[in-house]
């Protein structure tokens, strides 16, 4: 059964060459529009099975060897916000019905225009990424990619080893080492492990309660600074200051205990105690005492005492200030001040910049270097605290600048690999204990780095964000993809409409197709979870089911009232 249809992406790069070979691995017959591209994607691409088309984004519509004017749907995965705004506002007037995906940074921009343009999706590459950079500077397995039902999914390879399910038997799973898991977590607090939704072919739904970063009280903005300016009292040099002090006061103390002469008439100790003798260095510091019948060495030392205790008080509040105000040009300039058991992030671009402020979230101090002095994000981690030294990552000093010796993890998120690289290494050599989390494009890259360079993980964003794309892409009901072997699932949710073919059926009746799961079906009471599920669908009950595209098709088929399939059927029959 032909289920595919034709899908445009425009633009050709990694994400798109990956979303690309998803979806004619799913049966798609896709279009690639691209200025003069790269030779190794090209070929990549017509590899994958994709044909390609010479031209821009900004002229798809006028482009009538594309197709658009039949194509199901169009991805528009350029880095420009705006020229895929304009793209797909043209491909709306040549295709009225054309399903539009926009790979869109601005959050803002991106609600709105998905918001007002009906059968579209709005996604960003950096948003799908950063939760994962986080979550492995973290030392957080369970990653939320997607929500289904209030339950985070998570794409988890496991490779090899005899596990356990949660009711204590052993695992089926076996030694089938690489397969991957769907596992399961409450998107809200913990609930109870529960069996495991079984897909097929030893391969499993797991639920799992994923762990919680842990959250640091917020504080305000004036209770940090007073922090920070009390902390920055501990100066070394007010110590010194300080104790040479004590040590005068305490000599001339005991000088002025054992002096005579010190009142009038008197030849004895003028002072039986030791706390009226402190009193009188005090007094005597400030000038204002009388020593007309003190013995004349004693004369000559308080003078020397009140001089050097103006002066010591003077260099002491001089040392204070500086050290405070200082703290406080530091903190203006966003000069990395001594930091501990923190995150460091190098480069602030899209990636870099959500990765902090998800970090920033789980309560995580972070630290942040650049190498463009005006990088739009510059002044914005500014404003929010964040200490951002403008300079190369991979240097040493720059590292060292940033305490890395003393930080928890490290993220190299620039655009380069080989900066990226050769930060995560220097970070290794300069903390062995911390995490070090790397950004690399190309994935082969990225697996060997981590085996071999011992990096605790290494991510491509395009690869992250790939499965959003695709089930953007696919339409309405679709929420991600799941890596079966060599095949590629869907995760869906439906509803069973009244009157359909589904309303009455037996679940077991739909899972007699070997490529369709039920996994859960939710009435106007609960949800209720493989394999307790009832035995019958009726209208209204909402379906998570895992399915190749042809029995999701078939599915979607089912569900839906006899009036509806014709207007279907007839769409499907249209010329691509």
């Amino acid at each position: 059964m032909a289920v595919g249809g034709h899908t445009v992406i425009c633009g050709l790069e990694r994400i798109s060459l990956r979303v690309a070979r998803a979806l004619v691995q799913l049966g798609e017959r896709v279009t690639i529009v691209s200025e003069a591209p790269e030779p190794a994607l090209l070929r990549e691409a017509r590899r994958a099975g994709a044909r390609v088309v010479e031209g821009t984004t900004s002229e798809v519509a006028q482009l009538h060897s594309v197709g658009l004017e039949s194509a199901r749907c169009i991805v528009l995965t350029e880095d420009t916000d705006l020229r895929n705004v304009q793209a797909a506002l043209a491909a709306r007037e040549v295709n009225p019905g054309i399903r539009v995906v926009i790979r869109m940074f601005n959050a803002d921009l991106g609600d709105r225009a998905g918001r007002l343009l009906e059968n579209s999706q709005v996604i960003s590459t950096s948003a799908e990424a950063a939760p994962y950079f986080a979550a492995a500077a973290l030392g957080v397995d369970a990653v939320p990619g997607r929500l289904a039902w209030g339950r985070h999914i998570v794409i988890d390879p496991t490779v090899g080893g005899q596990g356990s399910e949660p009711d204590g038997t052993q695992s089926r799973l076996g030694d089938a080492a690489g397969r991957l898991r769907a596992r399961f977590g409450r998107a809200n607090g913990f609930e109870p492990a529960q069996r495991s939704v079984e897909i097929g072919e030893g391969e499993f739904l797991r639920p799992l309660a994923p762990p919680l970063a842990p959250r640091r009280r917020r504080r305000s903005r004036r209770l940090t600074r007073l922090g920070r300016a009390l902390l920055s009292l501990r100066d070394p040099r007010l110590a010194l200051l300080m104790t040479a002090m004590t040590l005068l006061i305490a000599i001339s103390a005991v000088v002025f205990h054992d002096a005579r002469g010190l009142r009038a008439g008197g030849g004895e100790p003028a002072f039986q105690g030791w706390v009226d003798a402190l009193v009188f260095t005090a007094t005597t510091a400030y000038g204002n005492t009388d020593l007309t019948g003190a013995d004349w060495w004693v004369k000559l030392y308080a003078v020397g005492f009140m001089f050097v205790s103006a002066l010591g008080l003077a260099v002491t509040f001089g040392v204070a200030a500086d050290a405070m105000v200082g703290e406080r040009i530091i903190e203006a300039l966003s000069v990395p001040r001594r930091m501990r058991n923190h995150v460091v992030v190098l480069g602030l671009g899209n990636v870099g910049y959500r990765t902090m402020l998800h970090l920033q979230e789980a309560g995580i101090e972070v630290a942040v270097v650049e190498s463009r002095t005006g990088g739009r994000f510059v002044a914005i981690a500014r404003r929010q605290g964040v200490p951002v030294l403008i300079a190369d990552a991979h240097f040493l000093d720059s590292l060292r600048a940033l305490s890395v010796r003393h930080a928890r993890a490290v993220v190299a998120a620039t655009d380069d690999d080989l900066a990226n690289l050769e930060a995560a290494l220097a970070a290794r050599e300069l903390n062995p204990t911390a995490r070090v989390v790397t950004r690399l494009f190309d994935q082969e890259l990225a697996e060997r780095a981590q085996q071999q360079l011992h990096i605790t993980a290494c991510q491509s964003v395009s690869a992250l964000a790939t499965p959003a794309f695709v089930a953007a892409a696919l339409g309405e009901g679709v929420l991600s993809i799941i890596e079966r072997g060599r095949l590629l699932w869907l995760l869906a949710e439906t509803t069973v409409q009244p009157g359909s073919a589904a309303d009455g059926a037996e679940v077991r009746e739909l899972e007699a197709d070997a490529e369709l799961r039920v996994l859960a079906v939710r009435d106007d009471t609960r949800e209720h979870w493989r394999p307790a599920y009832p035995a019958r669908l009726r209208a209204g009950n909402d379906m998570l089911v895992a399915a190749s595209r042809e029995a999701w098709q078939q599915l979607l088929g089912l569900v839906e009232t006899a009036e509806r399939e014709p207007a279907r059927a007839s769409a499907e029959s249209e010329p691509a």
